[in-house]
């Protein structure tokens, strides 16, 4: 505990630099798109703006609040693997700046190959408006994941007595909250999940598990 505690004080600068970056960009799109970063936040609560931006942004995965977005749960989810590193040492040894943007990298590599094998399948099994509703759906609530537990991390990575038991809880709500979300696009997609079960299975063998052996395999 201590050791991680002198850690992450020695890292405090970069880690304020890139939380100040994450508001920056939160901030923007607070200013131009008004209400939709509200909205994008309370989605495990209602589908109701799911489905209404879905349709509004015409079926649209990549639009700038999406791509703004995807930069932040890219900072966020890495600063969260870095600090698991801390604390669970998978590499003690490799604790600096280099790390977290080595983190980040394949992070955004899982995410791109990710969407690029899912489009393929889409195309080539003629599926493609089915994977865009699930992909977006997957993406909305990855993105309402990602503010759920951005307080949650600052608060662990400032708090210094109680900072393991922070870390922990942060740990456990991205779990229970990555649940959550296969869940609630589990019961919103049923329909189509039960038409297509051979497709649903090449689905999750393809793009939840090939670009995690395929990202591994690149930085490990």
């Amino acid at each position: 505990m201590f050791e991680a505690t002198k850690i992450i004080h020695q890292n405090s600068d970069w880690i304020t630099l890139i939380l100040v970056f994450i508001f920056f960009i939160l901030s923007l799109l607070k200013v131009i798109f008004k209400d939709r970063l509200y909205h994008e936040s309370t989605l495990f609560f209602s589908k109701k703006y799911l489905s209404i931006y879905f349709n509004k942004e015409k079926n649209l995965t990549l639009n700038l609040f999406q791509i703004a977005l995807f930069f932040v749960k890219l900072l966020v989810l890495s600063l969260l693997l870095y600090f698991a590193n801390v604390y669970f040492k998978i590499h003690p040894n490799s604790l600096n700046f280099s790390t977290y943007m080595l983190l980040f990298l394949g992070v955004g590599l899982y995410f791109s190959i990710h969407f690029l094998i899912g489009l393929l399948l889409a195309f080539l099994f003629n599926f493609k408006n089915e994977f865009t509703k699930v992909i977006y759906f997957k993406v909305s609530y990855f993105n309402n994941l990602i503010l759920w537990i951005l307080p949650f991390l600052i608060f662990s990575i400032y708090t210094n007595k109680i900072q393991e038991f922070s870390f922990r809880i942060t740990f456990l709500l991205v779990v229970l909250l990555l649940i959550l979300r296969y869940v609630l696009i589990l019961v919103y997609n049923k329909k189509f999940i039960y038409n297509n079960l051979f497709y649903f299975i090449l689905y999750l063998c393809a793009l939840e598990i090939a670009p995690l052996i395929i990202v591994l395999k690149l930085t490990v």
